[in-house]
């Protein structure tokens, strides 16, 4: 047995500080659901069992809660679940439970991804950030497929007309700002051609 030391709760966890200097992160729901107190006797296997064993319900429900916002990919539930210190059989458990009912697909959230972000960014940025969201490889490119060119160019060429005013005109800097946003080099020349007047977007 153990003694509690301190508790703090910050960002959906509950860090429990023991007197012999160990620590327990449990998930704020799970918490909430077995308090401890400073003060308090405490047997940190009990309790990691009881955040292993009591876990899956309030997990599955922040799980739900999280995609009803938006899609998500399943790197991003996962790191959502981890973030709180769910048990990772706990996460498991909720991530065949979502499939099972079609609750998240990646290919559904590239796509859904890829047509959001093209109002604003080219194509490389976008590839990019759907590695980062553990989107790659085929199912990345077959969602970036459904972006025209035209759709891009028309798109690089409202960023550029936001931009000019900003870099007052100097179509270098205008053109390196267009490729920092994911736009390859031939469509930023373009895009830029049209915002300081030389050409029309096409």
């Amino acid at each position: 047995m153990d003694v509690v030391g301190e508790v703090k709760r910050a960002g959906g966890v509950a860090t429990i500080r023991l007197q012999s200097g160990e620590e327990i992160k449990a998930p704020s729901a799970l918490y909430l659901e077995r308090r401890v107190r400073p003060g308090q006797a405490i047997d940190a296997d009990v309790y990691r069992a009881f955040i292993r064993d009591k876990g899956y319900p309030h997990a599955l429900k922040a799980a739900v809660d999280y995609l009803a916002l938006r899609e998500r990919s399943e790197k991003e539930i996962i790191q959502r679940l981890k973030r709180v210190h769910y048990h990772e059989m706990t996460i498991a458990r909720v991530m065949e439970t979502l499939a099972g009912h079609h609750l998240y697909s990646d290919e559904r959230f590239a796509e859904n991804w890829v047509h959001k972000r093209a109002k604003k960014y080219g194509k490389r940025r976008i590839a990019m950030e759907l590695a980062q969201k553990g989107v790659k490889g085929q199912m990345a490119q077959d969602a970036l497929n459904t972006l025209e060119e035209e759709d891009e160019l028309a798109a690089a060429c409202k960023q550029a007309e936001k931009i000019v005013r900003r870099v007052k005109g100097d179509r270098q800097k205008l053109v390196q700002a267009l490729v920092r946003r994911g736009y390859d080099w031939g469509m930023a020349q373009k895009a830029a051609r049209h915002a300081v007047g030389e050409d029309e977007c096409q």
